[in-house]
């Protein structure tokens, strides 16, 4: 097949697109990436994609091409602009793609604005899409504090809901956001379906060999933001700040770092240690450090809904997961028996429940883990169904 992927992040920004985009190349596909410019996490576009530099690479068998893009950099005024120069330069772009790409393939997480080029595409040349949701919207814009009742939130759900009746299918990474998408005004009949988002293939094929060092390493890897709740993180730790053997692993960047610097300094900590963004090609050897994962979300509908994709990458490493988290990710843990969990944004009880951990056990529970991954989860299976939906819309 030849596939056009809309989508406002690649390579070198570390997402999940980049390896699937290189994955469908493996199976024989001929791929072409849309996209914007690097500039996730800081915000600031690299030097070496400003000026009309490198807007047409190829990597690995994709064809990469880039729209101009407005970078995050701080603040609501410049996330705004980021979000709506994606979309808006890059439908500037279609006319200048191929036109006989046989399907349309949209991975969506937020903004959902960023769909609108692939969509835009599919009409214009008859082509159909394929959408796989990994950010469910509007319900996202909760994380940002704004107000389910607001005029903000009322505009975006009819965006969303344009967006994703615009769509020929959907694929979901919870079951839960199927029912969510299936309640917005027009969305009833679409064909929707949930695909679990598999770990990235260094944890796959990576070796890790268990080490006792006297210590329960904890690991947190991934996103720092608001809707991931760290500090629940933090303040549990700070409450074990005197038993010597708890130690907590802070790998990843975003828009809340510093904060949680701040407040771990605050705290005093020296049982936490933070690690900042690495590359994907070494995460697997600070996943080594660890004798269990941590997942953390804050307490809202949204994200009572979602499972984070780093759930399935700590399987696919063999950890046990331990999660102050509500709903579909409390459940897919205890329904998959791979680890504890308690209840969002409460770190007393997630201290209490860390006090109670064995290191034999995690191990034994990681062992465990993996298994179900691969039974279950693992990309091989994730293919398998991506490939036969896009066969399937592109014969159509």
């Amino acid at each position: 097949m030849k596939i056009l992927i809309n989508y406002q992040h690649y390579w070198p920004e570390n997402f999940r697109i980049t390896d699937i985009a290189e994955t469908l190349v493996t199976l024989g596909n001929d791929v072409t990436v849309l996209c914007g410019l690097p500039n996730y996490p800081k915000g600031y576009v690299l030097d070496e994609y400003k000026h009309g530099k490198n807007r047409i690479q190829e990597r690995n068998g994709v064809k990469i091409i880039r729209a101009k893009e407005i970078g995050r950099r701080k603040g609501p005024v410049f996330r705004l602009l980021n979000y709506w120069s994606y979309p808006h330069y890059a439908k500037k772009l279609l006319n200048k793609l191929d036109r006989d790409f046989d399907v349309v393939y949209i991975q969506m997480t937020s903004p959902i604005m960023m769909a609108k080029p692939g969509i835009e595409y599919g009409k214009r040349f008859g082509k159909k899409v394929l959408m796989y949701e990994m950010d469910l919207w509007p319900e996202s814009l909760l994380a940002g504090g704004i107000s389910n009742k607001s005029l903000i939130y009322k505009h975006y759900k009819k965006v969303s809901t344009k967006i994703y009746s615009s769509c020929d299918k959907i694929l979901t990474s919870t079951k839960e956001h199927i029912d969510y998408i299936k309640k917005l005004s027009g969305c009833n009949n679409l064909d929707i379906e949930c695909l679990e988002q598999y770990g990235d293939t260094v944890f796959e094929e990576a070796n890790f060999k268990s080490v006792d060092n006297g210590v329960i390493d904890l690991m947190f890897a991934g996103n720092i933001g608001k809707a991931q709740s760290l500090d629940t993180v933090i303040k549990a730790a700070s409450i074990l700040k005197d038993d010597n053997r708890f130690k907590f692993h802070i790998v990843g960047s975003g828009s809340e770092l510093d904060n949680i610097k701040k407040l771990a300094n605050e705290l005093k900590l020296d049982n936490v240690i933070f690690y900042g963004q690495k590359p994907i090609e070494e995460m697997p050897n600070l996943y080594s450090l660890a004798d269990a994962m941590l997942v953390t979300l804050e307490d809202k509908s949204y994200a009572n809904m979602t499972i984070p994709g780093k759930v399935q990458s700590y399987m696919a490493s063999g950890k046990a997961i331990i999660g102050a988290i509500n709903g579909s990710t409390a459940n897919f843990i205890k329904d998959n028996n791979i680890g504890y969990v308690c209840p969002s944004e409460d770190s007393v009880a997630l201290a209490n429940l860390i006090k109670t951990l064995d290191i034999k056990e995690l191990s034994e529970i990681g062992k465990r883990s993996k298994e179900i991954y691969f039974e279950k989860y693992c990309k091989e299976k994730f293919f398998a169904k991506l490939i036969n939906d896009l066969k399937e819309l592109s014969n159509k």
